[in-house]
Parts: structure tokens; sequence; C-alpha cells
């Protein structure tokens, strides 16, 4: 896992989790929810036939949960990907 620099800083190791919406074209639904399942550490656990999911995201840093964004917004038939949600968590209190 890849440690952020405020992590480093801190001596901490944290855990990012997040939640979009992210509106896709009808047409291109299914497709888009099977790429966006195939990353790792993203999950869907809600879609509707309006073309919306709900994503859930659990990363080590920040860079790594703007990735998973980037990469969600460049699947084809993604329009939006709206964050509404993110936490930050210190790992060892996880535990």
């Amino acid at each position: 896992m890849a440690l952020s620099r405020r992590a480093l800083l801190a001596g901490a190791q944290e855990t990012h989790f997040a939640s979009l919406v992210v509106h896709c074209r009808p047409e291109n639904l299914a497709s888009a929810t099977e790429a966006i399942s195939a990353i790792p550490n993203i999950d869907v656990p809600v879609s509707d036939n309006n073309a919306k999911l709900v994503v859930m995201l659990e990363m080590s840093d920040e860079s790594e949960l703007l990735g998973g964004i980037t990469a969600i917004e460049a699947i084809p038939g993604v329009v939006s990907a709206t964050l509404v949600f993110h936490q930050v968590e210190d790992t060892e209190a996880l535990s």
C-alpha cells in the first residue's frame, strides 16, 4: 500500500471510504456497471432504471481515490461521477 505524504509525516496509515452517484447513458448501463465493478476496491451496490449507480470506494490514500474516480469517469457511457461522501479513517483505529 502506497502512503500519502501526510500519512508518512504523521506515521499513520489511512483508509478512505467514499461514495459516488454515477450517471450513465441508459444504453451503456450494463457495460458501465460491469466495468466499474471490475476496478479493484470499488463496488456497485445499487443501480436503477434511470441509469444511476451508487458506487462505493475503499482506498488507501487520496491519490488512489482520485485515480478510481478518474477511471470511472473514463468509462464509455459514463456521463458524470459525483462525490457524495468521503471519510478518512486511521487504519490502526479500525483494527
